[in-house]
């Protein structure tokens, strides 16, 4: 009988710790037991709808789940591991989209909308903690410019009440298209990520002042309030007509009423703006037009750059960059942030506005918030990267309890942080008339993950089985795969330009997926696949490295074989690589990431790392917020006195740096001194 008995006793007690496991959401109204949250990060949407026929769930961006009912009429749909942060989503009930009646809901896309908020692990910067809270106010007033009504949201900080003689500065935040002045309050979490910063000691007490982003004069018709569309191949819209009232109504009615109505400090040096996306182009549109109000602009997701088409900064603002010094020393700041998986046109936007400002020796700050799209994630990142910035007299933050060294965290560079080589030209890749190498995509046999694996392999051209070749093995980045290099760096072009001016050796490139595990894709959370990466050090050493030995002719020797990669994958081939001396004698780390292990148990035997090394080769750009994993790997080497290269150029966390560094590395490796 108790044999019988244990099955299902093991039933219950499973289901049971699965019903511990699964959270509702905190953007949950209360009471409501869905959306419910696993620890995977899927999401279990759930709806009692006894009467419809069909019930889906639209996650947006095309992204629909079809649910299944039960004898109760509940209908049920569980999702793929959900991107942490938060993100807007509606029922769909027989063909009308409908919000959830579990979920708050949220002045989003244009109307009310459903929301959920999908907990990022280990973060807390926009969670509420034990520290001294400021208040955000709602306050209306009356605007000559629009004639009507307009109602605000106004942050005041901790001490704001009680140091009744003290004048603060202020920061105008503005929202996205779609969205409206209850967009930072309530789903940017503004008060909370303010409130910790400041406790913190990372940024100065300021007031945040967020603004209604639309705006219109008695008797003018409407105006479009969004850029166009992702592949919409309409013009740009005319932005002076979009926000011209607008900025009436910042320059006449509003800073005048807050200097008025609150203790600011009411001059250019302590008055900042920043927006996201259509919020951050009125930033740069109304900020510029008036340097003699604001001399600090932010942008997340949006700047002034337009659709991602060229930008001269000589004519564009009204050439209000077009003296290049003379706007450096007017302006304290200038920055930028954006998330690396937003919609093409929405990154090459703000990041091809970057590489111009750089170009023209504009300077700013530049942020990139890894595996986030157009979304509150990015947005909340960007402000807690941007306020520690703002009025500070070396545009720094202030001096605090010291902050974690991941994206975005503060850039301090070292007298030797500097550029070995210079910037190569952009066509280093090339498609040339030169003698091209043999790329495909392969697969192998991984016992480590348990499933036949795909990896691309370059062999150079002439390759031939009667001669041996070194092998270069090539890591990508968290969010990438197998095919990450290719897609914009082309190694294998690189690779035959390189040959073909004989500044290379012949080798083979192997670019395998680091992400070690039976479904190898980055999915909607790549962050959610961080452990497989560390699983793929089994998986090289014991099945792919094998595997290319056996099909191609390699030379097998640790002399004869090297590891390099890029941010997530820097930091594989640094603690791979160092820790299998006896395995790889070159190694390159470009942007490692915070995976690296510390420089101690990268290196625990300095003497044995010099013996072996024919190349340690690291990189970082001075305007990436990673730069201090590959300063602390630096500092340490040096003081050990173990020989390698340190090249710190102008670059971020961005795929020219990447580039451009494989482009030394590949001219270094396997050859002799």
């Amino acid at each position: 009988m108790m044999k019988r008995k244990l099955p299902l006793l093991a039933a219950v007690l499973s289901m049971t710790a699965l019903a511990y496991a699964q959270q509702p959401a905190r953007s949950n109204i209360r009471g409501a037991e869905y959306p419910r949250i696993l620890p995977d990060l899927r999401v279990i949407y759930r709806v009692k709808a006894p009467d419809a026929q069909k019930v889906e769930f639209n996650l947006g961006g095309g992204k629909r789940l079809a649910a299944t009912k039960d004898a109760e009429g509940n209908w049920t749909a569980t999702s793929e591991p959900q991107v942490p942060g938060f993100h807007y989503y509606w029922l769909v009930i027989d063909g009308v989209q409908v919000n959830d009646p579990g979920s708050e809901t949220f002045y989003g896309t244009g109307k009310q909308t459903s929301g959920i908020e999908i907990p990022e692990k280990d973060v807390d910067y926009y969670l509420p903690k034990d520290v001294p809270h400021g208040e955000v106010r709602e306050r209306i007033y009356f605007s000559k410019t629009t004639q009507d009504w307009r109602r605000i949201f106004v942050y005041t900080p901790p001490d704001y009440d009680t140091n009744r003689d003290t004048r603060y500065p202020v920061l105008y935040l503005q929202h996205g298209g779609g969205e409206d002045e209850r967009g930072w309050p309530v789903q940017g979490k503004v008060a909370n990520i303010m409130d910790n910063l400041i406790a913190a000691g990372k940024s100065k007490p300021m007031l945040i002042v967020m603004e209604q982003g639309y705006a219109r004069k008695p008797g003018e018709p409407q105006v479009p309030l969004r850029p166009p569309a992702a592949g919409t191949p309409a013009t740009p819209p005319d932005f002076s007509r979009m926000f011209s009232a607008l900025d009436e109504v910042f320059t006449k009615d509003l800073i005048p009423m807050i200097d008025t109505t609150y203790r600011t400090l009411a001059n250019r040096e302590n008055r900042a703006m920043a927006g996201l996306s259509m919020g951050g182009m009125q930033t740069f549109q109304i900020g510029l037009a008036h340097p003699e109000l604001f001399a600090s602009l932010g942008g997340f997701s949006g700047g002034g750059g337009g659709f991602g088409g060229p930008v001269d900064l000589k004519t564009a603002h009204n050439g209000a960059m077009a003296d290049t010094d003379a706007f450096n020393k007017k302006m304290k700041l200038i920055w930028l942030g954006i998330g690396t998986v937003e919609p093409a046109n929405m990154y090459a936007s703000v990041h091809n506005y970057h590489e111009a400002l750089d170009k023209a020796g504009i300077k700013h700050g530049y942020y990139e918030s890894p595996g986030t799209s157009h979304e509150w994630l990015t947005w909340r990142r960007c402000l807690n990267e941007f306020a520690p910035l703002l009025f500070q007299a070396s545009g720094q933050p202030p001096r605090g309890p010291g902050r974690p060294g991941g994206f975005g965290g503060p850039i301090k560079l070292n007298p030797d942080d500097v550029q070995a080589f210079p910037d190569p030209p952009a066509e280093i890749n090339a498609n040339r008339d030169v003698p091209h190498g043999k790329l495909e995509l392969i697969e192998y046999d991984s016992k480590t993950v348990g499933v036949k694996r795909k990896v691309n392999v370059y062999t150079p051209p002439g390759y031939s089985p009667d001669k041996k070749y070194p092998v270069l093995y090539l890591l990508h980045g968290i969010g990438g795969d197998e095919t990450e290099w290719l897609r914009f760096a082309s190694p294998n072009l690189l690779m035959d330009n390189l040959l073909a001016e004989d500044k290379a050796q012949p080798m083979i490139l192997v670019l395998p997926n680091g992400r070690a595990q039976k479904d190898d894709r980055p999915g909607p959370n790549a962050f959610a696949t961080a452990p497989a990466f560390a699983v793929f050090e089994r998986d090289l050493l014991d099945d792919l490295i094998p595997a290319i030995e056996k099909r191609y002719s390699v030379k097998s020797e640790r002399e004869s074989r090297a590891v390099a990669g890029l941010s997530m994958g820097g930091g594989q081939s640094l603690n791979f690589g160092l820790g299998h001396l006896d395995t790889f004698a070159w190694i390159g780390g470009f942007s490692s990431a915070p995976n690296t292990k510390s420089p101690a148990q990268l290196v625990p035997d300095a003497e044995a790392a010099k013996a072996k090394l024919k190349l340690l080769y690291l990189s970082c750009g001075n305007k990436d917020g990673l730069i201090g994993i590959s300063q602390g790997v630096h500092g340490f080497l040096k003081e050990k006195g173990v020989p390698h290269l340190w090249n710190v150029d102008s670059h971020a966390h961005d795929p020219t740096h990447w580039r451009n560094n494989l482009f030394y590395f590949l001219q270094r490796v396997f050859q002799e001194k």
